[in-house]
């Protein structure tokens, strides 16, 4: 039976779209520096604070894909979004489970919905590879951040002494200064 140009192009328009079926929206790079593009404040209107929702995110939404190894507010595209960094599981094309402990998803979410807005992998930090001690969860918890102020902007897994830690950076909201602080 001979294909017609119409059927070619169905068939070419269908082929595209499958293979693109897992694809991912692209992430834009992060700013250089925490606060980079605030626009005058680092507290944004209605945001959900991460000692607020960092304890169920890794089960409830499709931002993570597992243990949460990094957190950072940027102002994206005139509003704010959290940039979550998580572990992540790889698979071969069989489906298989392959061991990569560097393989990690990184996501852009609204603050105040945790909705997705972008999602893509990620190559993880020798840090964020190791977490050993405290969860985000309880190094959010231990780090002061409370109501009003001050507001945790960024967590990154960081090498120390050879060790991985959280550094942890945090904005009084009235002021806007940043404090930079570390937990083993």
């Amino acid at each position: 039976m001979p294909t017609t140009p119409r059927l070619r192009t169905s068939a070419l328009i269908l082929a595209g779209m499958l293979a693109c079926a897992g694809c991912s929206t692209a992430i834009p790079r992060p700013p250089e520096a925490v606060g980079d593009g605030f626009p005058g404040t680092c507290l944004p209107s209605e945001v959900s604070w991460p000692s607020d929702f960092l304890e169920a995110l890794p089960g409830e939404s499709e931002a993570t894909g597992g243990t949460i190894v990094g957190l950072r507010l940027e102002w994206v595209d005139s509003d704010f979004a959290w940039r979550l960094r998580s572990a992540d599981t790889r698979e071969d094309k069989f489906g298989e489970r392959v061991d990569d402990p560097s393989f990690g998803r990184e996501s852009l979410v609204d603050v105040r919905t945790l909705e997705v807005i972008a999602t893509g992998e990620t190559e993880l930090t020798e840090a964020e590879q190791q977490m050993n001690g405290d969860s985000a969860y309880s190094a959010a918890q231990l780090s002061g951040e409370t109501y009003p102020s001050p507001l945790i902007v960024e967590m990154a897994r960081v090498m120390e002494d050879g060790s991985p830690v959280w550094r942890l950076t945090l904005c009084d909201t009235a002021t806007n200064e940043l404090t930079v602080t570390t937990l083993n």
